[in-house]
């Protein structure tokens, strides 16, 4: 094997392991971190967070598209938004809310999983990916109110004690009382990868033979139905959902997302959590990294880690390009769109698929922070008009088009991405006097679309950012 080096980074590692086939290839801790500390592992807790929603829909105590305000009545308005209202759990753990950002960091001194459901709604819920904290921390507080048991209590009764999962390992608080449930976990680097081989197995269908303990007993509720279910589950989780091309800030996060799980290079699945605290796994190759550090001084310093872990992983028999699982539940038609996410623009498989036909259209939209007022799509353009502006964005799927815009009198190029999900990515470079780009992603849902602009800029374009509903 080619060793995982940690020598090059320009931050402190703390820890690295590398399984395959049940043997530890290689375990290294770094500077004053040994193998029994425990560590902060950040939002690798939203996957535990997912993993407890996922038992308890396994037993039948939830489901999937429930709406989240019907268990939360002392935080929900008689006459909640239409949009909160809408938001189901499907929607959360796709992290597809209808909300901007994370919801309780608008203020800090409110009660954080009350604030769910008191923020303002920004856009439909189910469109469109967009990274918020609340969302999980929602989803753990959900767990101890229908389990009566927090996040890793119940997952401890499951399977946690079984294989082996530290007593000690705990989530933190959030100052009103509740489990941290985005971003808390603090445990060690053996936990995450005792729980990272039980979901190997369980994805690749092998537990019953690998943790035969799980369902040995008959008279359990956990018995071999509800591990043949969560099997499913697990699998559900792993897979593509939702495009975060337009999100991701690195390489790897712009690959897909399931349930609080990421889609990476060549077919891996990762759980993240800031600073460089990583798992990722590989089905097909029975491949699994683990590795704790602190890249918080670095920008970007995480993809130093990725791109270290994808070198070793290629020279463990991973396949270059190979395509994450697509979730059985997508209701794309594979003849309308089958393009797969893109790494970088330059880097797409430029006209390989064709655009979702129902985003095509012309449409009013609603009052917004950018002044636009109509909104159309068609087999060659764009379209985004103000009061005192037409803004329209040819688009080429083999290149990009060129334009310039009425306002900012800049040039264009814009150039089309058909997901898997059916959305539309169209990836606009502003190349003249200034620099920097723009970024749509535009989703259709019963019969109207949600548009999400993000623009990168530092002078121009500030009306181009955040999401744009159709009326």
């Amino acid at each position: 094997m080619t060793a995982f080096s940690a020598k090059a980074f320009p931050f402190p590692m703390h820890s690295i392991c590398v399984w395959q086939k049940g043997n530890i290839l290689q375990e290294e801790y770094f500077g004053a971190f040994r193998r029994d500390d425990m560590h902060r592992m950040f939002s690798i807790t939203k996957s535990f967070t997912s993993l407890a929603i996922g038992a308890l829909i396994s037993e039948g105590r939830l489901r999937l598209n429930d709406p989240i305000v019907k268990y939360f009545p002392e935080y929900t308005l008689k006459e909640p938004h239409p949009y909160l209202a809408q938001m189901t759990l499907y929607d959360m753990l796709t992290m597809r809310t209808c909300y901007p950002s994370t919801t309780y960091k608008i203020d800090m001194k409110s009660h954080w999983v009350k604030s769910f459901f008191t923020a303002p709604a920004d856009h439909r819920p189910g469109q469109i990916f967009k990274y918020d904290t609340s969302s999980a921390h929602t989803m753990a507080a959900l767990v101890q109110k229908i389990s009566g048991r927090t996040v890793l209590d119940y997952l401890r009764e499951i399977f946690l004690d079984t294989i082996g999962f530290s007593k000690e390992a705990h989530i933190l608080l959030d100052p009103f009382g509740c489990e941290i449930g985005g971003s808390g976990l603090v445990c060690t680097t053996k936990d995450l990868l005792l729980v990272a081989r039980l979901l190997l197995s369980l994805y690749n269908g092998t537990w019953e033979n690998d943790y035969p303990d799980l369902a040995g007993c008959a008279d359990s509720i956990y018995d071999r139905s509800f591990w043949k279910r969560y099997a499913d589950y697990i699998r559900e989780a792993m897979s593509y959902h939702v495009s975060t091309l337009h999100e991701g800030k690195t390489l790897d996060e712009r690959q897909g997302y399931g349930f609080q799980f990421w889609l990476v290079r060549d077919g891996g699945v990762m759980m993240y959590g800031m600073g460089g605290q990583y798992i990722v796994l590989y089905p097909a190759q029975e491949l699994i990294f683990v590795t704790t550090a602190d890249t918080q001084m670095i920008g970007g310093g995480t993809q130093y880690i990725l791109d270290e872990i994808r070198r070793v992983a290629l020279s463990l028999g991973v396949t270059e390009g190979t395509a994450p699982a697509l979730s059985k539940t997508l209701n794309v038609k594979e003849s309308t769109c089958t393009n797969l996410p893109a790494l970088l623009p330059q880097q797409a498989a430029a006209g390989t698929a064709c655009i979702n036909p129902a985003l095509f259209g012309r449409w009013d939209l609603q009052p917004n922070r950018g002044g636009f007022t109509k909104l159309e799509l068609n087999e060659k353009e764009l379209i985004l008009k103000t009061e005192d502006f037409c803004f329209a964005f040819p688009y080429g799927s083999e290149h990009p088009e060129k334009t310039k815009d009425p306002k900012y009198q800049q040039a264009l190029y814009t150039q089309a991405y058909p997901q898997a999900d059916g959305s539309l990515y169209l990836y606009t470079q502003i190349l003249d006097e200034y620099m920097g780009s723009i970024q749509f992603m535009l989703q259709h849902k019963d019969g109207k679309p949600t548009l999400y602009i993000r623009k990168i800029e530092e002078t121009y374009y500030q009306e181009f950012n955040g999401f744009f509903e159709a009326v």
